[in-house]
């Protein structure tokens, strides 16, 4: 018995980076109440080389779904490993001007210890900044109870966490 969980284990990381035996799967969390709508999502760890950057690499399509000019949009994307636990919390920030019902997109790369384990990554409006100041931010609280479907120890720190400095 010993000897088979051993060989699985070998033959998992034989596999590596290079060659996933598992998709990546994505998920958007809905908000009904976010003046901006993810219209798509899809992520990916991704090797380094000559013109890639490694790391875990998010795209993402949204609108705004409001009839005011924003000035700035942070999404928020999680990232978990294969053993369905926490392993990365960014926030993909754009700065461009977002005009009313205007579509936009952006890529933002995830650096993480073991990024490599990539297996889930999750999207969701984080803040919105509209061209009057007002800002408009999600509620961290329902986003963890959504998060705890894919890690049931999840809390709502993880989502506020600041980045270590350099």
């Amino acid at each position: 018995m010993r000897r088979t969980q051993i060989a699985v284990v070998v033959a998992f990381l034989s596999v590596g980076a290079g060659s996933r035996a598992l998709a990546p799967v994505t998920q958007v969390i809905a908000q009904p109440d976010a003046p901006i709508r993810i219209t798509s999502y899809s992520a990916a760890y991704q090797e380094g080389g000559r013109y890639a950057t490694e790391g875990i690499h998010h795209n993402v399509a949204y609108d705004s779904a409001t009839d005011r000019k924003i000035v700035a949009v942070q999404i928020g994307l999680v990232s978990f490993d294969i053993w369905n636990e926490f392993l990365d919390r960014t926030g993909g920030v754009s700065m461009d001007e977002l005009a009313p019902h205007a579509s936009s997109k952006g890529t933002w790369v995830a650096r993480a210890y073991a990024d490599f384990s990539f297996q889930t990554g999750v999207a969701y409006v984080a803040k919105v900044r509209f061209v009057d100041g007002w800002i408009w931010e999600a509620d961290l609280q329902s986003i963890a109870e959504e998060l705890k479907k894919i890690e049931k120890d999840f809390y709502v720190a993880k989502l506020r966490a600041k980045p270590e400095k350099p």
